[in-house]
């Protein structure tokens, strides 16, 4: 992602890809900047100059410790070694930022990372995950409580029950448990469940990864989240989800109690009217943003985490005074330990908690004049995908318009509509001659609608070209 909090740290990464970090006024974090000592101001942990020449595209953060991929699918991670979880083959802490080699997780480019408080998540291109660190409670899936110093495919079968078709396309690694999605919204979870995180209806802990079977989102399933005990999701109507520990509030239902099974929020009529597209958990708080770009958060207040100049803890999702981002709209969020961050769709940084109780923006000198927010150009299958989501006229027949929430998707998902005969089949980009395509595709690259969604591109993590033509 844009922007990664840890215990007392934030990461962020600027459209150049440069990986900058600093800490909130505490002492001990190892954050890529080759020393120990307390850094309250941004520093620069590098771009080009430390990742082989690679910009960084998305960067992560535990409990301890930091991990990124770079453009070229490779995985770079730094801090605190213990138990493994930087997969480099030891238990070493690292000041800076090491390359993990690809044979340590197949070859393979690493697409994400995610950093748990003792144990780390990576994502490979063809859908596998990757794990490493301490297996306490089965964390790592590989249905043992062995720890791993170097990356370990958890197996195939360990995601049984997916359709043959069907990729693992997004990792989230909370204080103690494992969670992932699959390419058409299944919910897998491995760990430990003495909160219920795990959303098997029980407090049981599962070795390997063990699908939500039971679950209906009345939608798919696009976007999952962990934090210290507890999971949400975010569905593709724009709804979300939430369940395992709630003592203070932070599954946004109005109460303390704890979920075993996802519990559904709210979407529109939960958020003035506009409905979720993404969601974090910080160790005892989630964040939520809208369509609108507007910012929710609830559960434990105390050292500010929530954003709004008190200390309470809130119950439901409650919206962040947009002023403190300057009337701007948010597009990418992170929430850590105590602390929380937030991007907007200008490429400004804003940070809250440990004992600052408002979002205070980042000055942009301090990143040397850098906007948060990868902007690079997308590659042209992302592109089409990104033209397919803007264009109404080449998206409208797409499998994928139907999966973004489409009324009939949503019926046939209730078991109240049948498939159409041949959807899909008629998708647009399909039949158009070769050449119409690659100018769609460059057109979305440069121009045009999409190329007007900056804010959109940044929550994505990638990006039009900056020269735009005038349409």
């Amino acid at each position: 992602m844009a922007v990664a909090c840890g215990s007392g740290f934030t990461a962020t990464v600027t459209e150049q890809g440069d990986v900058w970090a600093f800490e909130n006024g505490r002492s001990g974090v190892l954050l890529g900047l080759g020393t120990n000592a307390c850094q309250v101001l941004p520093g620069c942990v590098g771009g080009a100059n430390v990742f082989d020449g690679k910009a960084v595209v998305m960067v992560a953060a535990g409990r301890k410790h930091t991990a990124c991929v770079v453009s070229d699918g490779t995985l770079w991670s730094w801090g605190k070694g213990d138990y493994g979880r930087l997969g480099n083959g030891d238990s070493k802490p690292r000041q800076r930022p090491e390359r993990v080699p690809k044979e340590m997780f197949g070859g393979s480019p690493a697409v994400m990372v995610t950093c748990g408080n003792t144990h780390s998540l990576v994502l490979t291109i063809e859908g596998r995950v990757w794990s490493c660190g301490w297996g306490h409670l089965g964390r790592l899936g590989h249905g043992d409580n062995a720890d791993k110093l170097v990356l370990t495919l958890v197996t195939a079968e360990g995601f049984r029950g997916a359709p043959d078709d069907e990729l693992i396309i997004m990792v989230a690694a909370g204080g103690d448990h494992s969670v992932a999605l699959g390419a058409q919204g299944r919910v897998w979870t491995w760990g430990w469940g003495g909160r219920g995180q795990l959303g098997h209806n029980d407090y049981e802990c599962r070795r390997v990864p063990t699908p939500l079977d039971e679950v209906d989102f009345l939608g798919t399933a696009v976007l999952i989240s962990a934090g210290a005990f507890h999971t949400v999701a975010v569905t593709s109507t724009g709804a979300l989800w939430a369940w395992g520990h709630g003592g203070y509030g932070q599954l946004g239902l109005g109460d303390i109690a704890n979920r075993l099974v996802p519990v559904w929020v709210g979407a529109e009529e939960a958020f003035e009217g506009s409905v979720v597209i993404t969601a974090a958990c910080g160790e005892y708080h989630t964040l939520s943003v809208t369509k609108g770009g507007a910012l929710y958060s609830c559960g434990q207040g105390s050292h500010g985490a929530l954003g709004h100049s008190d200390q309470n803890n809130r119950l439901v999702p409650t919206r962040v005074k947009a002023q403190h981002f300057g009337n701007t709209n948010i597009v990418s969020i992170a929430a850590g330990q105590s602390h929380s961050a937030a991007v907007t769709e200008d490429g400004g940084l804003y940070t809250w908690g440990d004992d600052r109780m408002v979002p205070t923006p980042i000055a942009t000198h301090l990143l040397q004049g850098a906007r948060v927010g990868c902007c690079n150009r997308l590659s042209p299958h992302h592109a089409l995908a990104f033209a397919m989501g803007t264009h109404s006229r080449l998206g409208s027949a797409a499998p994928t318009a139907a999966a973004a929430g489409g009324q009939r998707s949503l019926q046939r998902h209730a078991g109240k509509a049948p498939a159409a005969a041949g959807e899909g089949k008629d998708c647009g980009y399909v039949t158009m001659p070769g050449d119409l395509v690659q100018r769609v595709v460059e057109a979305c690259m440069s121009w045009g609608r999409a190329g007007e969604l900056d804010g959109v591109v940044r929550l994505l993590n990638g990006g039009m070209m900056k020269e735009r033509r005038s349409t």
